[in-house]
């Protein structure tokens, strides 16, 4: 019997399978991947795939849930290294921008055309992904409450900046990744704006 990839290249079936998914969601979009070409890209038979994920949208599940836990440890990893409070946000945005160039398919496969269909009450993929932006608000929160407790972060509503941080750094991942014209490299700026909009005058 012929060998399916996978077992060819020492990269696992599974592994296989995420690779060309996270590829081709990228480049053509969820709606217009089939399983098939999926299957086809990562050299294994189309039942090998669905043995590993039962349906397209649990690949897309898995691929969002390790990119999103991903994001999140970063973040938690940069706060546990700052010396206060707005040092860890100024941390934070560092790795948002280093994640989106390292990771910059798996992003463009959440940015491109996430079918929010699935995002729909009570579905496993809503939780996975209500629960880790939940969780992500939550830490933002804490860091500037942190930061106004050791006197590095201004007088603010905690959970509202918190919640205006992650949108802004949406849309510059947005920006960065999928807009068609040239944009300049905004990474010192986005640092020096946030910092002086939460640092606490002295």
């Amino acid at each position: 019997m012929e060998q399916e990839s996978g077992e060819r290249t020492g990269v696992s079936r599974k592994e296989a399978i995420l690779m060309a998914a996270t590829e081709l969601f990228a480049q053509r979009g969820y709606s217009a991947t089939p399983t098939s070409e999926i299957a086809q890209a990562a050299g294994v038979a189309e039942g090998t795939l669905f043995h590993h994920f039962k349906t397209k949208e649990g690949i897309l599940a898995y691929i969002v849930k390790d990119m999103l836990d991903a994001y999140v440890q970063g973040i938690e990893i940069q706060a546990e290294k700052a010396s206060n409070g707005l040092e860890a946000i100024k941390g934070g945005i560092c790795f948002h921008f280093h994640f989106i160039n390292e990771r910059s398919r798996e992003v463009m496969v959440m940015l491109r055309d996430f079918p929010f269909h699935l995002m729909e009450a009570d579905t496993p993929f809503r939780e996975i992904v209500t629960t880790r932006f939940f969780h992500l608000v939550k830490l933002f929160t804490d860091l500037i409450e942190t930061g106004q407790k050791d006197g590095s972060i201004r007088d603010i509503p905690a959970e509202k900046t918190a919640f205006i941080l992650i949108g802004m750094l949406n849309g510059l991942g947005r920006q960065r990744l999928m807009c068609p014209l040239k944009i300049p490299d905004i990474y010192q700026e986005v640092l020096d704006f946030c910092y002086n909009s939460l640092a606490k005058r002295v």
